[in-house]
């Protein structure tokens, strides 16, 4: 059953059920509690699922973290701390696992000194992360000692629970954290998380609390339903926290010509660089956002050419050394720009962002709000985004997107149903599954077999394969990324 949370609690109330360290460094840091902590953080701590919904800079992850580093740190001072994995941390990006990694070891540092300070024992806590970028030394690592807190994503997840050795660790899990659940919910990445956390369901035989970190969207009950899971056909409870602060936008569409159906596509695209760099001029540091890996690199070399510099590119297909070192000088202020296609487009702290540009048109309202609003970053900050149109589809797209984000007029987000294809996944990863199809290969199997002629394979050429096929809209223009 789905619950509205209406009723927010006070400062003093969140901070009285903490432990007297994770208090006195709350205090030390913040103000005061953003409308996600107020809501949500008590629930939380009374193992409620939650599901919250606030603009970017509202202080999700605190909200997601405060309860559960304070819970683990008391099973310390009671001597029940466990080499075991405790709360499970799932994100969409490797960059924003690894930023969580990095906003996680700085408050433990903190409470570290703060301990030292007061005399107090420190924290024990340990934080891991496991992804593509993770080293096969600290793989075997995490499975001999694994940390409290294990950061990962979907598609290693998916592979986890099918290690044996890992299976043992994740057998009691507490908390499971999915953060920036919009951006995989209505894909198949979703589904087959979704099956993820009924498989871990399954292993550890209880259930664990759910919190979920989601931007704003619509419908939210759907993303709630797909957090919380069905147990005997009905849906779990979830208690949803929305937010509803409405962020100041400062959004503007841009054509590099004044007759985009007049000028070759050659020229308006040696002007677009010409308005990109006096753009990156005018401001203090500029994101500029692509929708692709390839128009990501060519944008970022083109406008190195024209003379700008202290400019970086981030996307996947970059090696972590490389991108964690763009993220870092982000923070530190040593670049003017960056160029991203999608792995900057989420919640990594990547510093002061005064503008974000959009080359062509974002697609959706939600992934046009979601990257603009890396600028302004901060709680009651205005984001200021500019989109630049290089043909009339994408200049009809952007102006509308543009008056749908002022409007806060929100895709809906489409969640698949019965997705037997990563059900069929499940089916052939499950331990059950490899052990039959082992044991059917050894029945099928046999000597005559192995010394037998292979078949001989004909081809048939078609009329329709190779390069008679033309791809529908392969004559529209295209523009850089």
């Amino acid at each position: 059953m789905l619950h509205r949370v209406r009723t927010a609690s006070t400062k003093d109330e969140v901070l009285g059920l903490m432990e007297p360290l994770i208090r006195d460094w709350f205090r030390s840091k913040f103000k005061g509690l953003t409308e996600p902590q107020a809501y949500a953080v008590p629930l939380i701590h009374g193992g409620k699922n939650v599901l919250v919904s606030s603009p970017t800079g509202s202080g999700k992850t605190l909200t997601a973290f405060l309860s559960i580093i304070n819970e683990l740190y008391a099973k310390q001072l009671r001597g029940e701390l466990e080499d075991r994995i405790y709360c499970l941390y799932v994100s969409p990006l490797k960059a924003l696992a690894n930023d969580i990694n990095r906003n996680l070891e700085e408050p433990l540092r903190e409470l570290t000194t703060l301990a030292a300070k007061e005399g107090k024992p420190e924290p024990a806590i340990r934080v891991g992360v496991r992804s593509g970028d993770t080293s096969s030394q600290e793989r075997q690592k995490q499975a001999r000692t694994p940390p409290h807190i294990f950061i990962t994503t979907p598609e290693s997840l998916a592979i986890i629970l099918s290690t044996p050795k890992f299976r043992e660790a994740f057998a009691s899990v507490d908390w499971v954290i999915l953060d920036e659940i919009h951006e995989v919910c209505s894909s198949k990445r979703g589904s087959l998380l979704a099956i993820c956390l009924e498989r871990l369901r399954e292993q550890t035989g209880r259930d664990f609390v759910r919190i979920g970190l989601s931007a704003t969207i619509a419908p939210i009950e759907e993303e709630a339903k797909f957090l919380a899971g069905y147990e005997d056909g009905k849906v779990r409870d979830m208690h949803i926290v929305e937010v509803d602060t409405r962020k100041d936008l400062d959004l503007a569409v841009l054509c590099p010509v004044k007759d985009i159906t007049a000028v070759p596509m050659e020229v308006a695209n040696a002007r677009m660089y010409d308005l990109l760099s006096g753009l990156i001029d005018e401001h203090r540091t500029t994101l500029i956002f692509t929708n692709t890996r390839s128009g990501t690199e060519h944008v970022s070399f083109r406008l190195k050419e024209r003379g700008v510099e202290d400019l970086e590119a981030h996307h996947g297909s970059l090696s972590k050394v490389t991108r964690l070192d763009v993220e870092q000088k982000l923070k530190d202020g040593r670049l003017k720009a960056a160029v991203s296609s999608t792995s900057l487009e989420l919640g990594i702290d990547i510093g002061y962002i005064d503008l974000v540009v959009q080359i062509g048109s974002p697609k959706s309202v939600a992934k046009g709000l979601q990257r603009i609003g890396r600028a302004g970053h901060a709680y009651g900050e205005t984001a200021v985004g500019r989109m630049i149109a290089f043909e009339p589809w994408d200049l009809m797209e952007c102006a509308t997107l543009a008056k749908a984000a002022y409007d806060s007029r929100i895709d809906r987000v489409d969640i698949p149903a019965n997705p037997l294809d990563g059900t069929s996944t499940r089916r052939s990863s499950s331990p059950a599954a490899r052990t039959r199809s082992t044991t059917s290969r050894r029945r099928t199997s046999s000597p005559s077999s192995t010394t037998s002629p292979p078949a001989t394979r004909t081809s048939r050429s078609s009329p329709k394969s190779g390069s008679t096929r033309r791809r529908a809209g392969s004559g529209r223009r295209k523009a850089p990324g």
